[in-house]
């Protein structure tokens, strides 16, 4: 570095002379270009590509500068960039002002010589961004870089006070010609400007006039233009990231931080009148996030029990209904959660909206987890399901009676009871289903009086509910059935629940029967036969010693059938 300062009047006319037009025009090219790269380093984070790319390009313009034209020299004023007696850079405005940061640190000249590398470069600029930004340190930019040790950077400085002893007249000579600051109570005087003849007066420095500054002007633009490929689609991201978000939800997160707040009694009374309004909004949209929202609001300022009432009476007509069953079908399952929840959160009432939102959705995967969710709400009070077994749809009635098997226990009883006696067998088939979860002594006589006219599918079903375990008076009943003249005309899958469910319900007392019908029969008739062989397996599955006996009696029998159908019994494992 060189502490000498370096005024305009050092230039001499031969120095002039020797600054070729195209050096000059490459100059300030590179200075306008530097202007651009600071204004961008200014506008984004360092790591920006944008920024990364204006440094790269301004580094190669640098070095192709010095490559072809030799050292850059660049001589800094109060408000201009020169080089020799070139104006390269003037200022603009007050903010627009390239040489200002150079001048008021002292820096007068600085040269650029070849070989200059991006690291020095970026030095250079860090400095100027630092000592020009917010964050602006103790250290002025004539410190910055004599630390950064440049070794192809030369800088003529003016030196600090106190740094060289001078006589009286040069301190006076270089007081005037460094305009330092003045003290803050010390007022500044104004320099005058000196106006050149043929020059219009103006007043401040960031005015002028349509028309100059064009190049400057296309320059900017075609900046703009540069970044737009960049920054549009950012802004649209962020424009529609903002806008996704609902007015409701806007509202509803100023309302919690304004409730959250040091607010006075009234402002808090006045807020709370507006939470239901929101309320409703967020149910007429589906919004059941928001929904909840607001409702643990209205539970926090202890004013949810009018309004939870006269909200119930709402959602449960039939309008407001089809609504939330319209959005809750087209929403996925974190929605249909959030639903249920909110329905929770309504506390009794809310049991009657999800019956009623149940009977109306069209979705089977939503049906379910609202049944499943009225089960937990019903299961310590399922006599609060017993107005549904009423309603005149069959299909909301077996609904009901599917929740109640899924609640169990002895308590759904009675209400299983008047579901048998529906006119739809379907809304029968699942209450007859739903006995298997009542413990079967107090289901068996229900399921007993199911027998009685039943359709196939019924008469299977009340068989296997009655297969639970050994019960003579349900053997009695079977033996009978197995023993009617018309037992060969029942559907075959009849045959074989009454096969089964002998062998799992009977005990010694019936063996005698069994074993003559094991006995009986014609000798040349095949479907007598395969009933020989059927009766001789539920022996087998009674399992008792008195049973064995029977099949080991029949293993001496003279009739070739019945031997048969003693061996395969024995043979398959049935006895234990």
């Amino acid at each position: 570095m060189n502490p000498n300062p370096a005024t305009p009047s050092d230039a001499t006319p031969a120095a002039k002379s020797t600054l070729s037009d195209a050096a000059v025009k490459a100059a300030y090219a590179w200075v306008n270009q530097l202007g651009r790269t600071l204004k961008t380093c200014r506008l984004y984070d360092g790591n920006n590509p944008t920024v990364v790319r204006f440094r790269d390009e301004l580094g190669l313009a640098l070095s192709r500068l010095l490559d072809q034209y030799g050292a850059l020299q660049l001589r800094f004023t109060a408000d201009d960039v020169l080089h020799g007696e070139v104006s390269l850079y003037p200022a603009r405005s007050r903010d627009d002002n390239l040489a200002l940061p150079f001048y008021r640190d002292g820096v007068r000249s600085i040269t650029f010589n070849p070989g200059l590398s991006a690291r020095e470069l970026d030095h250079v600029i860090d400095a100027v961004l630092q000592v020009t930004g917010q964050n602006y340190g103790q250290d002025d930019l004539v410190t910055l870089l004599w630390e950064a040790h440049l070794a192809h950077v030369e800088i003529d400085y003016v030196p600090a006070e106190g740094d060289f002893g001078s006589a009286p007249g040069e301190a006076a000579e270089e007081e005037s010609m460094v305009p330092w600051p003045k003290g803050e109570d010390e007022p500044a005087a104004e320099t005058p400007v000196a106006v050149t003849e043929g020059e219009a007066t103006t007043g401040r420095a960031d005015d002028w006039t349509t028309g100059e500054l064009t190049a400057e002007l296309e320059t900017a633009f075609a900046e703009l233009e540069g970044l737009a490929p960049e920054q549009v689609p950012r802004f649209r991201r962020e424009y529609e990231a903002e806008h996704a978000v609902s007015a409701v939800t806007t509202a509803l997160s100023i309302m919690r931080a304004t409730l959250t707040a040091d607010t006075e009694p009234d402002d808090r009374d006045e807020l709370l009148r507006f939470v239901p309004r929101l309320l409703r909004l967020s149910i007429g949209r589906g919004a059941w996030l928001e929904a909840r929202e607001a409702m643990a609001m209205l539970r926090e300022s202890g004013a949810d029990r009018d309004v939870v009432g006269t909200l119930a009476q709402e959602l449960l007509q039939p309008i407001s209904i089809s609504s939330t069953v319209e959005h809750i079908d087209q929403q996925e399952a974190p929605a249909v959660a959030d639903y249920l929840a909110f329905a929770r959160e309504l506390g009794d009432p809310g049991i009657d909206v999800l019956n009623l939102v149940l009977a109306e959705s069209q979705q089977r995967r939503n049906r379910r987890v609202i049944a499943e969710a009225i089960a937990d709400r019903c299961r310590e009070n399922p006599e609060r399901l017993a107005p549904y077994l009423a309603d005149r749809r069959w299909f909301v009635v077996r609904n009901v009676v599917h929740i109640l098997g899924w609640i169990g226990g002895d308590s759904i009883l009675p209400l299983l009871q008047e579901a048998l006696r529906h006119n739809e067998p379907r809304v029968r088939q699942e209450a007859a289903a739903a006995l298997g979860q009542v413990d079967l002594k107090l289901a068996r006589p229900l399921l007993l009086k199911l027998l009685d006219q039943a359709d196939t599918r019924m008469f299977c079903a009340v068989l296997h509910q009655l297969s639970g375990d050994r019960h003579g008076p349900t053997a009695r009943m079977l033996l009978g059935f197995l023993l009617d003249p018309a037992f060969e005309q029942r559907a075959p899958e009849e045959r074989r629940a009454i096969y089964a469910t002998l062998s799992a319900t009977a005990g010694d007392e019936v063996l005698p029967e069994l074993e003559a019908e094991l006995l009986k029969g014609n000798w040349f008739s095949r479907t007598q036969e395969s009933h020989r062989q059927a009766v001789a397996r539920v022996i087998a599955r009674i399992g008792t010693t008195a049973a064995r006996t029977i099949l080991e009696r029949g293993l001496t029998s003279r009739r070739s059938p019945v031997r048969t159908a003693c061996e395969q019994a024995l043979g398959g494992g049935a006895l234990s």
